[in-house]
């Protein structure tokens, strides 16, 4: 549960920084590409050193692992990107964070996890409390609805990696995997950067620093979580709790009014977690 809490806490100060450095910076390429960097250093702490040469067949596996969880970090950011700009942020932001179902579908249908009835309804009301929270009538105009549908299996690929990694994947190798999965997504993400033209200042070297901490401790923190907890609990829990953490600190910090509609949801949230345990 100490894991669960610690990526909970990581993730939503991510989102409380990048709230903040949208104040100061609009580089969100260079800001991601900076936030790689960090975490890659972190990782290699962690590792000790780069291991280029394979030792047998599951540092390979890790490998194969590592290079598309990368990808699919970075495709995540890009179509949530490129969705504000085709279907607004409010659908975007509500398909991004309903990417909860596929590692949860994939904890259920692939590796055989059966939940609870409690737990099934406890998912349910998390999904609906997601929705209830971010849907708007006056911005759920779709133009391309098949991107929003990629941007929900990306983002929800990338989590539920953890996942795969978790049950097919050697535990010994677990800090090899964050560490070439932040190497290929800070890879893909300097050539997007330099096709884009976009030049690095010394906000996007201050925010990049300060949200790739968090990131990475995220990252290594949800990993851990789900050798501990079961998918079904961590998943869900650790996308509605880190909802209702920025939240509360949107309210406390930045003086955000919260809404009634955010109220219920949140009570909705709350109803949610004691079901999922």
């Amino acid at each position: 549960m100490f894991y669960l809490v610690c990526a909970i806490l990581s993730s939503s100060l991510i989102a409380i920084l990048t709230k903040i450095s949208k104040k100061y910076t609009e580089n969100e390429m260079s800001i991601l590409l900076v936030n790689y960097i960090i975490c890659i250093l972190f990782s290699v702490f962690y590792t000790g050193s780069f291991r280029f040469i394979p030792k047998d067949s599951s540092f390979i596996s890790m490998l194969f692992m590592s290079i598309f969880n990368g990808f699919l970090y970075l495709a995540g950011f890009y179509f949530y990107r490129k969705n504000i700009e085709w279907n607004g942020v409010i659908l975007s932001s509500t398909f991004m964070k309903l990417g909860i179902i596929v590692p949860t579908a994939l904890s259920i249908f692939v590796f055989h996890e059966i939940p609870t009835v409690s737990q099934v309804l406890g998912l349910c009301l998390s999904i609906l409390c997601i929705i209830f929270l971010q849907y708007r009538k006056d911005d759920s105009t779709i133009s391309k609805p098949f991107f929003l549908v990629l941007l929900l299996l990306m983002g929800g690929g990338g989590d539920a990696m953890s996942k795969v990694f978790e049950r097919v994947g050697n535990v010994n190798y677990q800090n090899d995997f964050l560490l070439y999965t932040f190497l290929f997504a800070g890879i893909l993400c300097l050539f997007l950067m330099i096709s884009s033209k976009e030049k690095i200042k010394k906000e996007d070297i201050l925010f990049g620093v300060l949200i790739g901490i968090p990131n990475y401790y995220s990252a290594r923190f949800l990993l851990l979580a789900i050798y501990y907890l079961p998918a079904i609990f961590v998943y869900p829990s650790y996308s509605i709790l880190t909802i209702l953490t920025v939240s509360v600190a949107g309210f406390l910090l930045f003086k955000e009014k919260l809404s009634k509609r955010q109220i219920l949801s949140f009570v909705g949230i709350i109803i949610s977690i004691f079901l999922l345990t």
